[in-house]
């Protein structure tokens, strides 16, 4: 069994160093959390030999912003490989041109909206790198192997927390290694890298101390270990009371066997227990400071303040509110387990994450009277370091808004501890050996199922990190499909429109889903020859009526979701730019609206689009679209008492005539009852006492915004027209006909028909 527990253990490094690569190369260049503020400091160093310092000119130059009042010891080792290797990064400008229509954060419209905050061109930042991209990659992959220290911290962590069991450390080293925003921090360049793995091993060595007992060598290398991961990140220090708190633990223990009385009574402590306390303590505290204390005084000197978190402050704005931190605890589950710096997954991924916390904490609170005494003290450390790590964040997130997962990571490896021991006290008491099914026993089987359940688990989360990375963050970031010319595609809907002189849409394919509003277009772009402008694309619903530009919704983007900008493209080739959209609610009735695209610089307005070789002017209409809305309210004084129906589709179920200064209003209502296979045109004829036409106000239903071939079973349409005229005693007649013919739909009324199709409404009143 251990050995295929240690076998197990390697395979699960293995993959997380694979996994890790892969997130680095799928993850477009600076889009990882921070990584443009960090790679900045690190350049900064290598470049100047110096640390970096607010408020001087490079800050604008290096793009270092608030990172420079970060604890530097990851950026020192990481400019110092730089130096070793001799890498230069004189072109990083060149990659840090911003994304414009970037839509960031969790309120955003759609998942997978323009989420690349910067401009990639995949035929640039493909292998091999030169330049800040060797560089950027040299460090990610160093991050990684740092990450390396992580995963093999917890597994040593696990095994001396529970000896005995097997199972728990390799499901508390698949928790982490297989955690995909654990991964996606592991694969960018952050100072995250160095102080969880630290923290890690602080973690390991305290549960050491309070395990072996007290010793100098012990609580001097814990000191050192402390001094290295304060000089990482601030949340390193959280180690100082976890250690002494273990300190204070094995002095009240020792009092107890000597005296043998209860450990409450401290009055009773002699000299000496009080020496080994305060003599562990400083031993702990001194070289810890004498590691670090050197960057607090240069912070006292450059800012009056040794933490440097002023300045920081200063560009990272404070709260403005104050916030009760239950109310991120949402965001801070969700970023624990995935996020990328613009967005969320989808909430399906964290289902999996929800479940696993979910039956980790209550196995944990079931079995926690059946550990031994030791695995209790191990979990209870575990426990008290979480709670550290979180009161830490608390405090930062009431200063700044801070509601990221990866603050909590020096605390993973115990989180991971804390769900697998909770999984496995679950497992234990769900026993194989009392199920039956029919004829089917499982009483005889002999089959390990701890092993089975534990090594499904790992299983799910090792598919969970693969799914974010071959599926998820892809549809982030990954550049659309290209093909070499259009004879590889064939568009559901063909189109040869021209944008200007450079770029051609060759077609379309649409799929919509009027009920949840749901909209899925691909466009099938190509490029004519260079494009020297980054163009932005604009897909818009707008009103079918002419005139009227009312917009329903616009959604603006670089093409490919930000990732792939029209200056990007090559002259010949085909890019196959699908969306899908959620449709946002909107206070609209049901109606028709049309989809358009248009291509467009902010500056110099929309391209001129030529459809066969004709001008359409600056936007070309693609489909128009029926999309539910509100059911319009009909006027109740114009309700008709009779069974008004025009053939077997509609009836007129509201009319009413509204005089106005020299014109009248006239207030219909259609209902449906069956689909219309074409449009049909609205009259409405005024006529005089004598019966002579005196006008007419034909038009589409809703002045064509609703027009009657989108008319489903059960619609109900508010349809209102003006004459230009009024005469008293006068009647108005309406009905529906053909434009093409003029054919008009057979009226009856209480079942008899009507002559001429002319539905008569009353008199025109003065």
């Amino acid at each position: 069994m251990s050995k295929n527990i240690g076998s197990g253990f390697i395979w699960i490094l293995l993959a997380f160093l694979a996994l890790g690569l892969v997130y680095g190369l799928v993850v477009p260049p600076f889009e990882n959390l921070d990584e443009i503020e960090h790679f900045g400091v690190i350049r900064y160093i290598a470049d100047t030999g110096h640390l970096p310092v607010h408020g001087i000119p490079a800050a604008q130059m290096y793009h270092y912003r608030q990172e420079a009042s970060q604890p530097p010891l990851y950026h020192l080792l990481s400019a110092g490989l730089v130096r070793l290797l001799g890498l230069r990064a004189d072109d990083t400008e060149a990659y840090l041109r911003f994304n414009p229509r970037v839509a960031c954060g969790p309120n955003a419209p759609f998942l997978y909206d323009n989420r690349a905050i910067l401009y990639h061109n995949p035929h640039l930042n493909h292998f091999p790198w030169h330049g800040a991209l060797r560089m950027l990659h040299l460090l990610r992959f160093w991050s990684t192997l740092l990450q390396v220290l992580t995963v093999v911290g917890t597994y040593a962590l696990a095994r001396r927390a529970f000896p005995d069991r097997p199972g728990i450390p390799l499901l508390a080293t698949a928790i982490v290694a297989f955690n995909p925003q654990f991964l996606f921090v592991a694969s960018g360049v952050n100072n995250d890298n160095l102080v969880t793995p630290l923290a890690t091993w602080g973690l390991y060595l305290v549960l050491r101390l309070w395990q072996e007992g007290l010793s100098v060598r012990r609580v001097i290398g814990l000191g050192f270990l402390i001094g290295l991961a304060g000089l990482s990140k601030l949340s390193g220090w959280l180690l100082v009371p976890l250690a002494l708190g273990v300190i204070l633990l094995r002095a009240l223990q020792l009092l107890q066997r000597e005296t043998n009385r209860s450990s409450s009574q401290i009055g009773h402590w002699s000299l000496g227990h009080w020496s080994l306390v305060i003599s562990h303590s400083f031993l702990v505290i001194l070289p810890a400071l004498a590691l670090s204390g050197w960057w607090f005084w240069r912070n006292w000197r450059l800012y009056g303040d040794p933490t440097a978190l002023a300045p920081m402050l200063q560009l990272v704005g404070l709260r403005g509110s104050p916030i009760y931190p239950w109310n991120e605890a949402g965001l801070m589950f969700r970023s624990f387990w995935g996020q990328i710096p613009c967005s969320f997954y989808p909430a399906g991924f964290y289902v999996l994450y929800a479940l696993l916390t979910a039956l980790g904490a209550i196995g944990l609170a079931w079995g926690w009277r059946r550990l031994a005494t030791g695995e209790r003290w191990a979990a209870a450390l575990c426990a008290a370091w979480f709670l550290l790590v979180v009161a830490g964040w608390i405090r930062w997130d009431l200063i700044t808004p801070a509601p990221g997962g990866r603050l909590l990571f020096p605390a993973l490896p115990a989180v991971a501890l804390l769900l697998a021991t909770g999984i496995s006290s679950l497992i234990g008491h769900w026993s194989f050996r009392h199920w039956s099914f029919r004829h089917w026993s499982f009483r005889h089987w002999s089959f390990p199922h701890r092993s089975l359940v534990i090594g499904l688990w790992v299983f799910l989360l090792s598919l969970s990190a693969l799914w974010t990375v071959a599926s998820i963050l892809p549809a982030f970031y990954a550049p659309p499909p290209r093909y070499p010319d259009a004879v590889a595609v064939r568009p559901q809907h063909r189109v040869d429109a021209h944008f200007g002189d450079s770029i051609r849409l060759l077609g379309y394919d649409l799929q919509t889903r009027e009920a949840e509003h749901f909209l899925d277009i691909t466009l099938y772009w190509q490029a004519a020859a260079p494009i020297p402008e980054d163009h932005i694309m604009a897909l818009q619903l707008v009103s079918p009526i002419p005139g009227d530009n009312t917009l329903r919704w616009t959604y603006d983007s670089w093409p490919g979701h930000g990732n792939y900008p029209t200056s990007a493209w090559r002259p010949g080739e085909v890019i196959r730019d699908r969306y899908r959209f959620r449709l946002p609610a909107a206070d609209f009735l049901t109606q028709a609206w049309d989809l358009q695209v248009v291509l467009y610089e902010p500056e110099r307005g929309g391209l001129p689009v030529r459809v066969d070789e004709t001008s359409v002017g600056n936007r070309l209409i693609l489909h128009r679209l029926r999309l539910p809305g509100r059911e319009p309210v009909c006027p109740e004084s114009g309700r008709l008492s009779s069974d008004v129906r025009l053939g077997e589709s509609v009836a007129l179920t509201h009319a009413e005539v509204v005089p106005e200064t020299g014109s009248i209003q006239v207030i219909l209502c259609w209902k449906s009852f069956a689909p219309l296979d074409r449009d049909y045109q609205v009259f409405v004829h005024l006529y005089d006492a004598s019966g002579t036409l005196v006008a007419a106000g034909d038009g589409p239903p809703m002045g064509g915004a609703f027009p009657s071939s989108l008319w489903h079973p059960g619609d109900v349409v508010l349809d209102i027209h003006r004459l230009p005229a009024r005469v008293e005693g006068g009647r108005v007649a309406v009905g529906l006909y053909r434009l093409d013919d003029g054919t008009r739909l057979p009226v009856t009324i209480g079942g008899e028909p009507v002559p001429d199709a002319a539905i008569p409404i009353w008199p025109v009143r003065p």
